[in-house]
C-alpha cells in the first residue's frame, strides 16, 4: 500500500513538472522570431516596382524595367508583387518586413500543427518547431517564397488528415493551394506535386513481405493531382505561366550563375553549417536508433528533399519542412514521458530518507533550469534582434552596402544633371539593377535571372552576355558600343575584370568610387 502511494505521488510530481514544461515550451518556437532579418532583400526593389506597374497598367507581357523592350515577359509572382507594393505604399519598407514577421509566425504555427499530426507529443512538437524556426531566418526574407513555405505545410497537413480519416474535404483544399502558388510564386508550383509523390507511393496497392504498404486509397490522390494541374492554369498568363517554369530550367544557364541555385557545399558560412548539422543529426537518428518505425512516405520525403537540398541551396527550407516532422514519426515509439517519470522516481528514492520538503527540490530545480535556459536564449536572440532593429533604423530598412550604392547613384545623377545628359544609356550589374529600377532608372539587367535567357524572353541571352563581359570573357568594347552606354555603375569586387578594363580605357572617365562601387562616364557623349 505504501509503495503504491509513493508511486502515485511520484506520478503526480512528474505530471506537475510536465505541465510546467509544456506551458513554457509551448512558447519556445516563437523565440526563433528574434532571429529574423529586419532588412529588405535585394529582389524586393524590382518586386515593388513590378507591383506598381501592374496596379497602374495591368499584367505585362513585354519587359518594362530594362531597355530590352522586345523581351517577352512572364511575371511569375505577380500577386506577390502587388502585395509587396501595396504594403510598401502604406508603410514604406516596414510593410514588407512586417509581412515577413507575420508569415514567419504562420510558418511556426503550421509547422507545429504538422508535427502534432504526425506525432501527437506537444513538447516534442514544440522543440522540433523551434529547431526548424532557427534554421529558417536566411530564407524568411522579403520575397514571394515566404508564402510558398506555408502553402506546402498546409498541403502536408491536409494529406496527413486525409490518411487519418479518409475524408475528401481535406483534399479539396489542394487545388486552391495550386491556384495560390501559381499566382504568388509560380516558379515553385511543381513543389506541390513533388511533395505529393511520396503519398502516392505510400498509397500504391502493393505488398512488401506479405504486408500492404497502402496508407489510403490512391484514386482520390490521383484525381486531386489532376485537378491541381488544371487549376494551375488559373493565372493571367494561362498555359504560358506554366510552360515558363520549364523553359527557364533548360540547361545550366541560370543555375551555374546564381549562388542559391548551386549545390550545398562545405564552408564556414553559418547557414551552410546549420544545413549540414540538420542533415547529419537526422542521418544519425536513422543510423543509430534501431527501434524506430516509419512509413514509406516519410522515408521518401526525407530522402527526396535531402537530395534536393544537396543539389540546390534554395531548396533547404523544403528539407526542413519535410524531413524534421518525418523524423518525429521514426522516434515516435520513444516513451519520453516514461523516461521522465523514471527519473522522478529515482530522484524521489534518493531523497526518501531526507526531509520531505526537499522532495520538492526537483520541481524548483527544473523550473530554475528552464528559466535560465530561456533567459540565455532570449538574451542571445534579443541582442541579435536589437542589432537588426538598430540597423533597420540606421539604414532605413536597407544596409551599409545599399547606402554606398545610394552615394554612387547620387554622384552619377549629379554628373548627369551638370552635363544635361538627356539620353542616359546605363550599364549596370546584375545585383544593383533592381535598386536602380526602384529609383526610376532604365537598366541593362537585373536579378530576374530567368527572364534574361533566350528560352524565356524569345529575344536574346542577355544573362550570358552580361556575365561574359564582367568576367572578361567577352570584349566589353563590342557590348558597350552595341548598346551605346554612356555611363557605367560597376561593383568593384564582383565585376573586377570590367572595372580594371574601364579604368584603363581612355574613352571612359572614373567620376566616383567608394569601397564597393565605381561610376564611369563616356568622355565623348556625342
Amino acid at each position: 500500500m505504501g509503495q503504491q502511494l509513493t508511486e502515485a505521488k511520484d506520478k503526480q510530481l512528474s505530471e506537475k513538472i510536465l505541465k510546467i514544461i509544456n506551458k513554457v515550451v509551448m512558447f519556445l518556437p516563437f523565440l526563433s522570431l528574434f532571429m529574423m532579418n529586419w532588412r529588405t532583400d535585394s529582389d524586393t526593389y524590382w518586386i515593388i516596382k513590378t507591383g506598381e506597374y501592374i496596379c497602374k497598367n495591368g499584367i505585362p507581357t513585354k519587359d518594362f524595367l530594362t531597355f530590352h523592350t522586345n523581351m517577352d515577359l512572364v511575371v511569375q509572382q505577380w500577386l506577390s508583387d502587388i502585395i509587396f507594393y501595396k504594403l510598401y505604399s502604406l508603410m514604406g519598407f516596414l510593410g514588407p518586413i512586417l509581412l515577413v514577421l507575420v508569415m514567419y509566425t504562420v510558418f511556426l504555427l503550421l509547422f507545429r500543427k504538422l508535427c502534432l499530426e504526425i506525432s501527437n507529443k506537444p513538447i516534442v512538437a514544440s522543440v522540433a518547431t523551434f529547431i526548424a524556426g532557427t534554421a529558417m531566418p536566411a530564407f524568411m526574407v522579403t520575397r514571394p517564397q515566404i508564402f510558398t513555405y506555408s502553402i506546402i505545410l498546409i498541403e502536408l497537413i491536409c494529406l496527413e488528415k486525409f490518411i487519418k480519416d479518409g475524408k475528401y474535404k481535406h483534399l479539396c483544399v489542394l487545388p486552391i493551394l495550386s491556384v495560390l502558388v501559381v499566382n504568388l510564386h509560380a516558379s515553385m508550383w511543381t513543389m506541390l506535386f513533388i511533395v505529393l509523390l511520396p503519398f502516392l507511393a505510400n498509397a500504391l496497392p502493393i505488398k512488401i513481405k506479405g504486408k500492404s504498404i497502402a496508407c489510403c486509397k490512391i484514386m482520390p490522390l490521383l484525381i486531386t493531382a489532376v485537378i491541381m494541374a488544371v487549376f494551375g492554369l488559373i493565372t493571367p498568363y494561362g498555359v504560358k505561366g506554366l510552360t515558363f517554369i520549364f523553359t527557364t530550367s533548360v540547361g545550366d544557364k541560370v543555375n551555374n550563375l546564381i549562388g542559391e541555385l548551386n549545390p550545398l557545399t562545405f564552408s564556414f558560412d553559418i547557414s551552410a553549417i546549420s544545413d549540414w548539422m540538420e542533415l547529419f543529426a537526422i542521418l544519425c537518428i536513422y543510423l543509430f536508433y534501431k527501434k524506430g518505425k516509419t512509413n514509406i512516405r516519410y522515408v521518401l520525403l526525407t530522402a527526396g528533399t535531402a537530395i534536393m537540398m544537396l543539389m540546390y541551396i534554395k531548396l533547404t527550407p523544403y528539407f526542413i519542412i519535410c524531413a524534421i516532422p518525418s523524423t518525429l514519426k521514426y522516434i515516435d515509439n520513444i516513451d519520453f514521458r516514461g523516461i521522465f517519470e523514471n527519473l522522478i522516481k529515482k530522484d524521489q528514492e534518493a531523497n526518501k530518507n531526507k526531509n520531505k520538503k526537499e522532495s520538492k527540490g526537483l520541481i524548483k530545480a527544473t523550473v530554475a533550469l528552464i528559466f535560465v535556459f530561456i533567459v540565455l536564449i532570449v538574451g542571445t536572440l534579443g541582442s541579435g534582434m536589437y542589432n537588426e532593429a538598430s540597423n533597420y533604423v540606421k539604414y532605413n530598412g536597407t544596409n551599409k552596402s545599399m547606402q554606398r550604392l545610394d552615394t554612387a547613384i547620387d554622384a552619377m545623377q549629379n554628373d548627369i544633371d551638370e552635363n544635361n545628359v538627356t539620353d542616359l544609356r546605363l550599364f549596370n550589374g546584375f545585383n544593383v539593377g533592381g535598386y536602380l529600377e526602384f529609383k526610376g532608372y532604365t537598366t541593362y539587367i537585373d536579378a530576374r535571372a530567368d527572364s534574361f535567357i533566350e528560352e524565356a524572353n524569345h529575344d536574346f541571352d542577355y544573362l550570358t552576355e552580361y556575365f561574359k563581359v564582367v568576367d572578361g570573357k567577352k570584349n566589353y568594347k563590342k557590348v558597350f558600343n552595341k548598346y551605346n552606354f554612356n555611363y557605367a555603375l560597376i561593383e568593384k569586387k564582383s565585376e573586377k575584370p570590367l572595372y580594371v578594363n574601364l579604368k584603363n580605357d581612355n574613352n571612359y572617365e572614373l567620376i566616383f568610387k567608394n569601397k564597393e562601387y565605381a561610376v564611369f562616364k563616356k568622355i565623348n557623349q556625342n
